[in-house]
């Protein structure tokens, strides 16, 4: 079940296609720290156990598939959210909600690198929330838009 706030967060998970999620080799990665810090940020916000234990506090609801919410997150060059929308949903409206709570409470993150922005100032990014229910762990990620 769900113990506990334990956030795990190993590795940066890129997602391929549906369901198939590969490790991305974060050494490499350019903007490694800034979205580290967004992660950080947003972590402190996100109580995905909480509300899903109040909604169903012995399991027996929805059942034990992992849940995975994926936001499109628009910042501008300050790194204000500009627009915040789901493009993936769990198939748990509450936890989608979830997401998108923690994620505008944790805004803005702060000096984005220039790298990342478009011509118009624009920094645009998926971002992953994934709900482990077999071992009670809470993933996020993020990608770029395709």
């Amino acid at each position: 079940g769900l113990s506990g706030g334990y956030v795990s967060d190993d590795a940066l998970l890129g997602v391929q296609e549906e369901g198939d999620t590969t490790l991305v080799n974060s050494r490499s990665f350019k903007y490694f720290d800034f979205f580290q810090r967004v992660k950080e940020q947003v972590r402190a916000e996100w109580n995905p156990a909480d509300v899903y234990r109040a909604r169903d506090p012995y399991g027996k609801v929805f059942g034990t598939r992992d849940r995975l919410t994926i936001l499109t997150v628009v910042l501008d060059s300050e790194g204000r959210i500009v627009s915040l929308s789901v493009e993936r949903r769990s198939g748990l409206p509450f936890l989608d909600e979830e997401a998108l709570r923690a994620f505008r409470q944790a805004g803005p993150f702060p000096n984005p690198p220039k790298g990342l922005a478009d011509e118009h100032g624009r920094i645009a990014f998926n971002f992953g929330f994934l709900l482990e229910m077999s071992s009670s762990r809470f993933n996020m990620f993020w990608q770029r838009p395709e």
